[in-house]
């Protein structure tokens, strides 16, 4: 037991150092800004959703996240082995988890600010004139709605959104109706690399996408030939992911960091592993 001591108790700190200062569930706060448009969107869905019961289900699921087991997974691999070979029923199947899990995101403050929100502040700045905005799988755009909520939606000229048709795609069409934002969505195939011909941008945020995709390298060529104003910043995580898993089927994505490279672009700001590129 000694062998684990140190372990366990370095475990305990981690979660009391998360419960206490990293996690933020107060009033006014980014979580209880989204956990509201979460209720506004699901209200808009089905109008007679109770309040009350939305907050009594959610706070429990919130309580339970750390030690939650889905059995769905090894359910499906026991009774259907090769669920897995259509990835499009199988994201379809986890796109309830898969935004709770959005959702789970914004309780943690330094989470949000590392990986969205001080990404978004540094293009609104350094670009200095409203975005148009290309968000490539992003899911949940937490840079965007942060920085809506802080600062308004002045920043903003358009937002063009490339994601799988799932729920919180449905969310973000929702949303952007709900704060008068132009919005281009194109849904592609789970798994499948989709196009960004005909897309304005002069900000990119793409963020665990590339794994996931058949060829990424194709995504990339497209951003190094559409990427024509050296003032334009690429915002990608083109890091390492380890081996190759049902999702994430193109973990290599450091190759795509050479090909960048050697078209003249250059990273000039690192968030964690979010590099921000510009083209010299």
């Amino acid at each position: 037991m000694s062998k684990y001591k140190n372990f366990i108790l370095n475990l305990s700190l981690k979660k009391i150092y998360t419960h206490f200062f990293l996690n933020d569930f107060k009033k006014n706060s980014y979580f209880d800004h989204l956990k509201e448009l979460y209720f506004e969107f699901l209200l808009s869905k089905f109008p007679k959703y109770d309040k009350n019961e939305y907050e009594k289900k959610l706070n429990k699921l919130i309580a339970e996240k750390d030690n939650y087991a889905d059995s769905m997974s090894s359910l499906y691999d026991l009774f259907e082995p090769n669920y897995a070979d259509n990835l499009q029923n199988y994201y379809k199947l986890y796109e309830k988890q898969i935004f709770f899990k959005f959702l789970t995101y914004s309780i943690n403050k330094k989470l949000i600010r590392n990986k969205y929100s001080e990404i978004y502040s540094f293009a609104i700045d350094k670009i200095d004139e409203p975005l148009d905005i290309l968000e490539i799988g992003g899911g949940i755009p937490h840079g965007l709605i942060f920085n809506i909520w802080k600062k308004g939606k002045s920043f903003c000229n358009n937002l063009t959104y490339i994601e799988a048709n799932l729920l919180h795609s449905e969310f973000v069409i929702w949303y952007c109706k709900k704060n008068n934002m132009p919005l281009d969505i194109r849904f592609f195939p789970a798994a499948k690399t989709p196009t960004i011909i005909n897309t304005k941008y002069n900000f990119v945020f793409a963020k665990d996408i590339f794994e996931h995709l058949d060829s990424p390298e194709k995504l990339i060529d497209e951003l190094i030939i559409f990427t024509k104003n050296n003032k334009s910043l690429l915002c990608l995580d083109l890091e390492h992911k380890g081996a190759k898993s049902v999702q994430h089927i193109s973990p290599n994505l450091p190759v795509l960091k050479t090909k960048l490279l050697n078209n003249d672009f250059r990273i000039i700001k690192k968030f964690d592993e979010i590099h921000v590129w510009q083209k010299n």
